[in-house]
């Protein structure tokens, strides 16, 4: 917690209310100078665009203060991000806040320490592709990269971000779950795609409802022989997605999973299938093989 934020929890709450919501707007802007260092656009026209989107930003970031709000972007643009690559990131959505490198920089870091060249990266919850593209130049041509991506629109934006980036990968478009061959009730707010869901629509503010189908993780990788690293982060089913992959767990060094609550559900699981876990940042964890 920074200084600002201490001492606003010290006033009286009325008072500290307030000083939230001026804390959560100030953030909101400053967060437009990480995105003008770290992120450039690649034509003129995208530049402009992604300059004109950072002076909108006083008036974009106004309102609902006390909850979390993406910075906006007034245009779809194409964007060259250091250190990931190249991407489309469309207007009035999430992606991108989800393209900046920093939001994960601690994933991005623990994948580039046991990632080489050769191996075989499976990214479940894939959304746009930020950690595909990371990853898939990490194992390069003579590695295999699994992205799994449940909603149709945003798997096809990923296929997108992948050829942008003169990568292959097999797209799989698939709910992870405990049991195969299901048909399930996602939900995705088009202005959030990277909160997909399929157990927490109660967390969207304009969910659309639609129909996939599950898939296990057991049978979209039962021809792979070693996994070297499984990224694993679908909002909040994770736990019925391990539930279907105890064989492919068995052939997994690594997994980074995201989780959302303090109840360390997944580490344990993860344990029992013989892991160990550390955390990475406030949400994602690393679980290692304890004899790797």
């Amino acid at each position: 917690m920074s200084l600002a934020a201490t001492l606003v929890w010290k006033l009286p709450p009325p008072v500290r209310r307030a000083g939230r919501g001026a804390l959560n707007y100030l953030d909101r802007i400053t967060t437009w100078v990480v995105i003008l260092r770290e992120i450039k656009g690649v034509t003129s026209t995208d530049r402009r665009w992604l300059r004109q989107s950072a002076l909108a930003a006083p008036m974009t970031a106004w309102g609902r203060f006390y909850g979390w709000r993406n910075p906006v972007l007034l245009h779809d643009i194409n964007i060259d991000v250091p250190k990931l690559g190249r991407f489309l990131a469309h207007a009035h959505s999430d992606e991108l806040y989800l393209l900046l490198p920093r939001r994960e920089a601690a994933v991005y870091a623990a994948a580039r320490a046991l990632l080489h060249p050769g191996d075989t990266v499976v990214d479940a919850g894939a959304n746009i592709g930020a950690f595909s593209v990371f990853a898939g130049r990490l194992i390069g041509a003579a590695g295999r990269l699994v992205a799994i991506e449940m909603i149709p629109a945003t798997a096809a934006r990923l296929r997108a971000n992948l050829a942008r980036n003169d990568l292959e990968a097999d797209v799989v478009e698939a709910a992870l779950a405990a049991s195969s061959g299901r048909v399930v009730t996602a939900a995705i707010d088009p202005a959030k795609s990277g909160q997909a869901t399929l157990v927490l629509a109660h967390t969207l503010d304009r969910p659309t409802m639609l129909s996939v189908e599950t898939r296990t993780l057991d049978e979209v990788l039962a021809d792979v022989a070693e996994i070297a690293l499984l990224k694993l982060d679908i909002e909040g089913a994770e736990i019925d997605a391990l539930a279907g992959a105890a064989t492919t767990l068995a052939r997994t060094r690594a997994i980074i999973f995201e989780q959302l609550d303090d109840t360390g559900a997944i580490a344990a699981v993860l344990a029992r299938a013989g892991f160990v876990v550390k955390p990475l940042d406030r949400h994602n964890y690393l679980a290692k093989r304890a004899d790797g």
